[in-house]
């Protein structure tokens, strides 16, 4: 299972760790958006990760962004797995393709604290 909490702005955000070819890795607070069809998004620069290829996307806005696809891994409820990143602009996303096969639960709830841990967001 993993937890993560639901912010002041009302997004679901789990913490992930992400790593690249090198064997560095990197924590990241992803934004979970159900809106995107592929795995992950972020900026890749820190990780050292290899591009695998281009693609484009029509955006939420609308507009139709280019960019690049880099390969990693993810750290997925324990197993690292293989991961494509796109890299679309500075914001980390978690999309449906990696929420494939796990349950998404999330409770907004105003003012709605545990204070032992987070609450649970995805579980497979």
């Amino acid at each position: 299972m993993i937890r993560g909490v639901v912010n002041a702005r009302r997004e679901a955000v789990v913490r992930l760790r992400v790593r690249g070819p090198g064997g560095s890795d990197q924590d990241v607070d992803a934004v979970i958006d159900t809106g995107f069809t592929a795995s992950l998004t972020m900026p890749v620069t820190a990780l050292g990760l290899q591009r695998q290829s281009g693609s484009q996307a029509v955006l939420a806005d609308g507009t139709l962004s280019q960019f690049d696809v880099y390969a990693a891994e993810v750290e997925w409820d324990g197993t690292w797995r293989p991961v494509l990143v796109s890299a679309v602009g500075a914001e980390v996303l978690v999309g449906m393709g990696l929420l494939a096969g796990h349950e998404l639960r999330v409770a907004v709830v105003p003012g709605w604290r545990r204070r032992d841990h987070a609450a649970p967001i995805v579980s497979a």
